[in-house]
């Protein structure tokens, strides 16, 4: 028996309506096109499916009522392999290799990690973390796919994609004489022993940002971790200045600390994703980045930062 599944769903809906006229609206075409469709399987079956009632549209036979039973069976069949082959078809595999800035890394990646593996499971991920500037040459020689940093000056050959911007705040011990100040300025602490993340860009930026007033901190203690500094700072080793936060209150073996808005006027920075301008994004890339700008859009990122309240 030859049949398409078009002539199938055509007299199906007329056989829901019991009406050519109105299944035609609903499938949009002519009521001849519905009857052609009838009459075609009709003449290949030798038998009729619908009884044609005058004024009162179509009604199915016993044959039809068999028949339709198995054609409804068919199309519901059809359906469910259109479903599956579009899932198919838009399931995305593959690996990234992502470099991050190594203190924003555990603040970061688990957020966004965790979101790309709910929604699409079939992509690992990979990760580098170190030096902002090392990320950045290592997206110039194709070494990783994706940065997850900042751009410090405009690179011609690397597109950067911004996501976040990130004033600097202070980190002081919790019973620091300054700890319930609202606000703070680098002149109020510059005298105080100050503990430095001792990266390479984050040196540079910490001194300009004493620069911009002047002034020079007083460095006693160093430490190339972002945790190790944020531990003695709880423990009444000095105060240090920040970027990013965690996003969940950490705990400390020694103290507590508190985190201070700076007076705006300090340089901010922009996070975002790095990435050649010529290279050609996988499937995988495309989600990454498509995950981040959601994440964005939805705020995911306000809580890793620390803004002064204006209100």
């Amino acid at each position: 028996m030859r049949y398409t599944l078009k002539q199938l769903r055509y007299i199906e809906v007329a056989a829901r309506h019991r009406s050519i006229t109105h299944a035609s609206k609903e499938l949009n075409i002519s009521p001849s096109s519905i009857s052609a469709a009838i009459d075609s399987i009709e003449q290949e079956l030798g038998r009729a499916i619908f009884r044609r009632l005058p004024s009162k549209g179509i009604t199915p036979t016993q044959f039809g009522a068999a028949f339709l039973g198995h054609a409804r069976q068919l199309l519901k069949a059809h359906l469910t392999f259109e479903d599956a082959v579009t899932q198919q078809a838009n399931t995305v595999n593959g690996s990234i290799k992502m470099g991050c800035f190594t203190p924003a890394a555990p603040i970061l990646l688990p957020l966004i990690t965790r979101s790309v593996a709910n929604n699409y499971p079939g992509i690992s991920m990979h990760f580098e973390e170190g030096e902002n500037q090392a990320n950045l040459t290592k997206v110039v020689h194709n070494e990783i796919d994706l940065g997850l940093g900042f751009l410090g000056e405009p690179h011609e050959g690397i597109s950067f994609t911004p996501l976040f911007k990130a004033p600097p705040h202070v980190v002081l011990p919790h019973d620091h004489p300054l700890a319930s100040q609202t606000v703070l300025s680098l002149k109020d602490l510059h005298t105080e022993p100050m503990v430095l993340l001792d990266l390479e860009q984050t040196r540079d930026y910490m001194f300009s940002l004493f620069a911009e007033d002047n002034l020079t901190p007083r460095v006693v203690y160093s430490s190339k971790s972002a945790e190790m500094v944020r531990s003695m700072v709880a423990a009444g080793l000095g105060y240090s200045v920040f970027n990013l936060r965690p996003l969940r209150k950490q705990q400390y073996t020694v103290g507590d600390l508190v985190r201070i808005p700076l007076t705006s006027g300090y340089r901010v920075v922009e996070f975002g994703i790095l990435r050649r301008k010529d290279a050609a994004l996988s499937k995988a890339d495309q989600v990454v980045i498509e995950t981040c700008l959601r994440l964005r859009s939805e705020g995911a990122f306000n809580d890793a930062v620390l803004a002064m309240d204006l209100t």
